[in-house]
């Protein structure tokens, strides 16, 4: 199931949360299905495993798949710009849309987004860079201190979803067990945080065994309830990093509140440095 631009509404959102509950998401436009796993070193590099039975791998091992999907996910050897259509929807608020463009370097873990629509939030910013998060008013001109652990907004959509994946830095495999997930067959691991920086304590992954992509994560408290779900419906490849397109983040306390993000035109061009500043994001701002 390959989603573009999903406003929720109605039956029809209805419709699409019993389809992600039944089938879960497929991820398409990855590397080609069939072959072994393969696992990968920190450098990226691949190796298959030895062990034939699941329980003989250990929770190190399966850190390694983790660190791969992470690779695979981010842009190392290049700058990233994308343009993303948010869809939000809340029992009190309605649906609303944004649109902002968003620039990342993910080897130095930076990023810039800037709201272009609706016109009332236009030049609205983001800014991650030296380990500190920014928020930007153009109306006052200032600058709020904000964390990775902080939603986004008052949507589903935290400020941590828009930074490169880092799972296997942030957390610590517990366990693992072999299932399927719709049609697909997937690795299922349960995540415990080592940090206090990242929003969730806990998380359970589901990694698609042939194509070595999360397709869907649910995330925990500290007390082990269900915060938030979030979908990962859709992949394009981009050089060596496969992208999700599609993000779908289903709030785990109030069901009729949920998220979409959807990443269209994606660029590898390289990004001028002063492109991660403020003085950057208050001039365009203006």
């Amino acid at each position: 199931m390959k989603l573009h631009r999903t406003h929720f509404s109605g039956k029809a959102s209805l419709i699409l949360l019993l389809a992600l509950a039944a089938t879960s998401a497929r991820a398409q436009e990855g590397p080609p299905a069939g072959g072994p796993m393969i696992f990968g070193n920190a450098q990226g590099q691949t190796s298959t495993p030895k062990p034939a039975d699941i329980k003989d791998y250990s929770a190190t091992d399966f850190l390694t798949l983790v660190r791969q999907t992470d690779i695979r996910s981010s842009f190392y050897g290049s700058d990233m710009t994308a343009t993303i259509t948010m869809v939000n929807v809340s029992p009190d608020r309605g649906t609303t849309t944004r649109k902002q463009i968003i620039y990342r370097r993910d080897k130095d873990n930076a990023f810039l987004m800037l709201t272009l629509e609706p016109e009332s939030r236009k030049g609205q910013g983001l800014l991650l860079v030296d380990q500190n998060m920014w928020r930007y008013d153009p109306t006052s001109r200032k600058y709020t201190h904000t964390s990775l652990k902080d939603t986004y907004d008052n949507s589903t959509v935290r400020n941590n979803d828009f930074k490169r994946f880092q799972r296997a830095m942030d957390y610590s495999v517990t366990s693992v067990v072999s299932g399927t997930l719709g049609k697909y067959a997937v690795w299922i691991a349960d995540l415990k945080a080592n940090n206090d920086e990242v929003p969730f304590p806990y998380i359970k992954i589901w990694v698609e065994k042939d194509r070595q992509i999360v397709l869907k994560q649910e995330e925990y408290s500290l007390s082990k309830k269900l915060l938030r779900t979030a979908y990962y419906t859709s992949y394009v490849q981009i050089g060596k990093s496969f992208v999700p397109t599609v993000q779908i983040y289903q709030d785990g306390l109030i069901p009729e509140k949920r998220s979409q993000m959807t990443y269209t035109n994606i660029s590898t061009k390289p990004v001028p440095d002063d492109v991660f500043t403020k003085n950057y994001l208050e001039r365009m701002s203006q």
